[in-house]
């Protein structure tokens, strides 16, 4: 069944630590939850034009 959960992360270029994101997920485990997390930063990134791949470091989930 799926569940909604609360997350921060932060955000990193891999040359600078960049800041922080919070949102919310709705997945069916909390592994699949970190998947989309970093799937939405890489893709946020791309979509704001960055050069660098965004990752998302140290997930907080709640």
């Amino acid at each position: 069944m799926a569940k909604t959960y609360h997350w921060t992360a932060q955000v990193s270029d891999g040359k600078h630590h960049d800041g922080e994101c919070a949102g919310t997920v709705t997945a069916n485990s909390e592994a699949e939850a970190r998947t989309a997390i970093a799937n939405w930063v890489s893709d946020e990134g791309a979509r704001k034009g960055s050069r660098r791949p965004w990752t998302a470091t140290n997930i907080q989930l709640s």
